[in-house]
């Protein structure tokens, strides 16, 4: 069967030419229902031919090798990876680094929020993995450290930012555990109370995007784009878990061509 070319969303960020950044969404892959059809992940009980053969697909629309792509084990952590070579197996963390060239970060979602980061000068990439839970806990303070301290070192105000198609405010409801994860937990703080609308029976409507909003702007990040995307409410592109339970995921991938700034 003919496969279209996968559907790709391009951060518009003022990232520098070498600086090669996109989110996969659900059209143009192999995947039947309910995974249909570029499922990336191996871990929902798709078809794993399928999946692999919608990596290879995106890999062939992104022309670049699909050994290239280091994917991850993710299990809502608050760790990030520094990555100095790519490994044929998944790692097992939420976030991952790298300055070097053709390493592309990738992290997968369907409701929990992918960032994507870059420094001003291209000199280094990441790719984040946010569900609520590693925003309560620091997975943006631990990223934006580890970011920072990479040789040689930079300040935050010199990251940008791309916030990736998550759950939006009208449609993430969490319960009292989830509030005050963030305004009273041990890394909590009244500066989150306004991501959260109150509803009746002690749930609320949570705004991820103004809580990682929040979470970049303690860390010294500024440079911060992207965002106003509903994976919940757009079924026709995006993978939503809230929506459908059994479902797919999407791709958020990041990486340095320096072919582009040579170009350039």
């Amino acid at each position: 069967m003919t496969i279209p070319p996968a559907d790709i969303i391009r951060p518009i960020w003022p990232a520098p030419p070498q600086v090669i950044a996109g989110v996969s969404t659900r059209i143009g892959g192999y995947s039947q229902a309910p995974f249909d059809e570029l499922n990336l992940a191996q871990h929902v009980s798709d078809n794993t031919n399928h999946v692999t053969n919608n990596r290879k697909h995106l890999a062939h629309c992104e022309n670049i090798a699909e050994q290239q792509w280091q994917w991850l084990e993710q299990t809502h952590s608050t760790d990030i990876l520094a990555l100095d070579s790519v490994q044929p197996m998944p790692l097992a963390a939420d976030a991952a680094l790298t300055s070097k060239p053709n390493i592309v970060c990738t992290v997968l979602t369907a409701d929990c929020l992918p960032i994507l980061l870059c420094d001003a000068q291209g000199t280094r990439v990441a790719a984040i993995h946010a569900g609520w839970r590693g925003l309560a806990n620091g997975i943006i303070s631990n990223s934006i450290s580890a970011f920072c301290n990479s040789l040689p070192t930079i300040q935050s105000q010199q990251i940008y930012a791309w916030l990736g198609p998550a759950i939006g405010p009208n449609h993430f409801e969490v319960g009292q555990d989830v509030r005050d994860a963030f305004v009273k937990g041990e890394t909590g703080s009244a500066v989150f109370e306004a991501a959260f609308e109150t509803k009746p029976n002690n749930k609320y409507l949570a705004d991820i995007y103004q809580l990682a909003t929040v979470a970049l702007n303690a860390c010294g990040v500024c440079h911060i784009y992207g965002g106003g995307f509903c994976t919940a409410s757009d079924t026709e592109r995006f993978y939503s878990y809230r929506r459908e339970g059994q479902t797919g995921r999407m791709a958020s991938y990041i990486y340095l061509d320096m072919n582009q700034n040579s170009a350039g």
